[in-house]
């Protein structure tokens, strides 16, 4: 399910910074610092309605999770979180960012994109991130964040999600889960 911290939570719409296509990252650096990351499931403090979204809603976070491992690479496990963080560099606010995830195929519903419109940057770190739940969620494959206003790019963070044994530190660290 997507995850998001939405008081606080805002950034300035600009132009990505050019980088190469492969780099799994992309942002405007001189604007705003953006990480991609990891970390257990950690309670969330609500919802908002999101019909974009498989669920039909995201879960807020009432603060930002720590990021346990700095990688893109995510083992589909119950329990995983996985998203990006960013903070304005000059406390700019941006309204109306839409926040796109595409994915691999879901098994039974099929959907490989979700997205929702939020609030991102201000004085604050904020972030947007998805937690495996569902048999459904665990595809392996490219997963895609990108985040747009008005049609202007601005960030694109893209994870592997792996079975469990190509990241066994990360797919036991949060619960029990078999390696095959």
């Amino acid at each position: 399910m997507i995850r998001a911290l939405i008081p606080l939570a805002l950034i300035a719409a600009l132009p990505a910074v050019a980088q190469e296509d492969t780099a799994p990252l992309r942002f405007d650096e001189e604007r705003f610092r953006a990480v991609q990351g990891v970390f257990c499931e950690v309670p969330s403090e609500g919802e908002l309605e999101a019909p974009g979204t498989v669920a039909g809603r995201i879960e807020l976070f009432s603060v930002v999770p720590e990021f346990q491992w700095h990688t893109h690479v995510v083992p589909a496990v119950d329990g995983i979180s996985f998203g990006i963080k960013t903070q304005a560099v000059r406390g700019l606010i941006l309204d109306g960012v839409t926040i796109t995830l595409t994915h691999p195929p879901f098994r039974e519903s099929g959907a490989t994109r979700q997205s929702y419109v939020t609030m991102i940057g201000g004085a604050s770190e904020s972030i947007n991130a998805y937690t495996f739940d569902t048999e459904e969620e665990r595809v392996t494959g490219t997963w895609t964040f990108t985040a747009e206003q008005n049609g202007d790019e601005i960030y694109s963070a893209r994870f592997e999600v792996v079975p469990p044994a190509q990241a066994p530190e990360i797919a036991g660290a949060c619960g029990s889960v078999p390696m095959s």
